[in-house]
C-alpha cells in the first residue's frame, strides 16, 4: 500500500469518512470569505445540448434526432446565437441578471477517453501523460488559510477529488445530520507517537471527536438554520442544500464539492440528459436564492466541471459517445455574467474519432479562481486567466 492509499484508508475510522484536522470559525462567514463550490457532472457531459449552438448548421446535421431545435431551446440574448437547454429554465434568469456566464470548448491536450484517468487529470491538473497524487487544490488552499479546507458532499461514496492530499484538512460525508450521528459514537484518545502510522490515526480519531463539537455547535443544537432552499429536489438538490445550511450556520469551509451524476449518455440520450440537466438547474435556482436571501450570494462561486465532453454526432443508438471538449458555468454574485468566454469549437474540423478540437484549457478556470478568487499564485500561468470575475 502507498502513502496516498494509506493515508486515505487508514483515516477511515468512522463510516463519518475521511477525518484530517480542520476547525470551524466562530459565528456567520464573514462578507469578506470566499466560497467556492465545485460541481462535477459525472459521466461526462455533453456541452453541446447543454448550450446549444444554433449559430453552428453543423449541429443539427450531425445531431439528427437527438438535435435541440430552437422552438424548444431558451435563447440567451447577446450570445451569439446560443441559448439553453430546455430543462434549465429554472437558471436562466441567472444569465438575464448577468450572474451566469458560459465557457466553451474546455478540455486538454490528447483527451483521454477513460471516465477514470480523465477525473484524476481534471482533480490533479495533470498533463494527459503524467499520474499526479494530490488535487488540484491542494497547490492553492494550505496557503490560503489554516483549518478547514474543504468538504465534499458525497451519499454512498468516499471521493475528496480536487480536495484530496496530504497537505489538505478535507471531510467528506452524506450530510451533517449524518455525520453528526455517526460521530457521536467516537471517543477522543491521546496522541500516539509511537510510530508513525498510529501517530497518523489517533491524530484522525482525536480530529473526529473535536470536529464532531464543533459542527454540532453550528449544525446540530436549536437555532440553527434548517431547510434553507425551497422547492430541493434530486441528488444535487439535498448535496446543495447541505452546503447552503453550513455556509449559512457558518461552518468555516473555503470550498465545497457536490455531484450530479447521469452525463454518461450512450444511448436514448434526450430523456436521461435532461433529467440531469432539470436536476442541476432546479439544485442551482434554489442555491443561489437561499444565499441571496442569506446576503452570501457575493461570497459564492460556483464552477461545473465534468471528466470530457462528448462527441459532435449522434451514434446509432440515439445517444453520444465520449468526446472531448465541453462548455461549462460559471455563477455568482461577483460573476462577470451574461457572456460567453472561450471559444466555440470547430466542428467542420473533427479528428480521426470524429472529436472536436479543444478551445479553453481547463487549468486556466483553476488559474483565474486561484488569482482572482482567492487571491493566490498558481502554477498554470502559461495557461492564462479568464475574465469572468
Amino acid at each position: 500500500m502507498d502513502r496516498r492509499d494509506f493515508i486515505k484508508y487508514s483515516s477511515l475510522i468512522s463510516a463519518a469518512g475521511i477525518l484530517p484536522e480542520w476547525a470551524f470559525a466562530a459565528g456567520r462567514p464573514q462578507r469578506q470569505d470566499k466560497i467556492l463550490v465545485l460541481v462535477e457532472l459525472k459521466g461526462g457531459n455533453d456541452g453541446f445540448n447543454t448550450l446549444v449552438p444554433h449559430h453552428d448548421p453543423l449541429y443539427e446535421i450531425y445531431r439528427k434526432n437527438i438535435a435541440l431545435l430552437p422552438r424548444q431551446t431558451i435563447p440567451l440574448r447577446n450570445s451569439g446565437g446560443r441559448a439553453l437547454a430546455p430543462s434549465l429554465k429554472a437558471i436562466a434568469p441567472l444569465w438575464n441578471n448577468r450572474q451566469m456566464a458560459w465557457i466553451e470548448g474546455v478540455g486538454y491536450p490528447d483527451t483521454v477517453l477513460s471516465h477514470f484517468r480523465s477525473i484524476d487529470i481534471w482533480d490533479t491538473a495533470s498533463n494527459a501523460n503524467e499520474v499526479l497524487d494530490n488535487g488540484w487544490l491542494s497547490r492553492l488552499l494550505p496557503k490560503y488559510k489554516k483549518g478547514l479546507h474543504g468538504i465534499a458532499i458525497n451519499p454512498g461514496q468516499v471521493d475528496l477529488g480536487p480536495l484530496d492530499g496530504s497537505s489538505l484538512n478535507s471531510v467528506t460525508m452524506q450530510n451533517p445530520l449524518t455525520f453528526l450521528r455517526q460521530a457521536r459514537y467516537i471517543e477522543d484518545v491521546e496522541l500516539s507517537r509511537q510510530t508513525a502510522a498510529l501517530a497518523h490515526i489517533t491524530n484522525k480519531q482525536h480530529q473526529l471527536y473535536d470536529v464532531s463539537k464543533q459542527i454540532n455547535e453550528r449544525i446540530g443544537k436549536r437555532g440553527a438554520a434548517r431547510n434553507v432552499m425551497r422547492h430541493v429536489r434530486g441528488e444535487v438538490g439535498h448535496s446543495l442544500e447541505s452546503v447552503a445550511e453550513m455556509i449559512i450556520n457558518g461552518v468555516d469551509s473555503p470550498v465545497y464539492k457536490v455531484t450530479q451524476s447521469g452525463f454518461d449518455t450512450h444511448a436514448n440520450q434526450l430523456g436521461a440528459h435532461n433529467n440531469a440537466l432539470f436536476q442541476l438547474s432546479e439544485g442551482l435556482a434554489s442555491f443561489a436564492e437561499a444565499m441571496k436571501r442569506f446576503k452570501m450570494w457575493d461570497n459564492v462561486l460556483i464552477v461545473t466541471y465534468s471528466e470530457f465532453g462528448r462527441r459532435a454526432k449522434v451514434n446509432k443508438s440515439a445517444g453520444t459517445d465520449h468526446g472531448t471538449a465541453s462548455a461549462h458555468m460559471v455563477l455568482g454574485g461577483k460573476v462577470r455574467g451574461g457572456r460567453i468566454y472561450g471559444k466555440h469549437p470547430d466542428l467542420s474540423k473533427l479528428d480521426e474519432n470524429g472529436n472536436v478540437r479543444h478551445t479553453t484549457d481547463f487549468r486556466s478556470i483553476y488559474a483565474t479562481i486561484g488569482k482572482k478568487w482567492l487571491g493566490q499564485s498558481t502554477p498554470w500561468n502559461k495557461f492564462g486567466t479568464i475574465p469572468f470575475i
